[in-house]
């Protein structure tokens, strides 16, 4: 798995974080981090996404706060700019928070074109992350997974039933959190990732 470690610019407060980029080409695939703000947990992912030929770019969040989406837009800055045209959002836990914010935010965007999130609560200890009618408000194609014990397994369902199509949903057995899918349903997850970004990217002329 050959990358390319770069830093990306913040835009506010101008400081800079790591990032690694794999591959190239105009159809992009965003990987933001959960807690452990580790990114060698989404190595599966990366390997199975990387063999199809799209642009991966993984980075480290600078600091632990609850909101990490504008981080991410500066992710998806980054990435454009090196030639990115479509762009799907693949976030855990909390990056899967700064994922949906973002796809919320950017209605407008035409390159972001879909987003999963892994065990993204809708709140979670009285922050509240997004409104229904955000929610409701992202067009482009959905993919919640989860895991059926996990704490934020009914946010999930709700955040489904919220949302307008096209959206998917897997719960799996068992409580494992975010990138920790990977290790329990690896092969059914990673099979799903390939097929959404497939589909996605063809949906969208990619």
């Amino acid at each position: 798995m050959k990358s390319v470690r770069i830093p990306i610019t913040l835009s506010s407060p101008h400081r800079a974080t790591n990032g690694k980029l794999y591959g190239a080409g105009h159809t992009a695939i965003v990987f933001s981090n959960m807690d452990t703000n580790d990114q060698s947990e989404w190595e599966p992912a990366v390997n199975a996404l990387l063999s199809d030929g799209y642009q991966i770019l993984a980075y480290d969040y600078p600091e632990h706060i609850d909101d990490q989406s504008r981080t991410l837009e500066d992710a998806i800055s980054f990435i454009a700019a090196t030639g990115a045209r479509k762009i799907i959002l693949i976030g855990a836990s909390r990056g899967g928070v700064a994922s949906i914010k973002v796809a919320a935010r950017n209605t407008n965007n035409d390159s972001i074109v879909g987003v999963v999130a892994l065990s993204a609560p809708i709140e979670y200890e009285g922050t509240i992350f997004y409104y229904n009618h955000e929610l409701s408000g992202i067009k482009i194609p959905k993919l919640l997974i989860n895991s059926e014990n996990d704490d934020g397994a009914n946010d999930t369902r709700k955040m489904f039933e919220l949302f307008e199509g096209p959206k998917e949903l897997l719960i799996y057995p068992g409580n494992a959190h975010g990138t920790e899918l990977f290790h329990q349903e690896g092969e059914s997850i990673l099979k799903k990732l390939r097929d959404f970004a497939k589909s996605v990217f063809a949906a969208y002329g990619s």
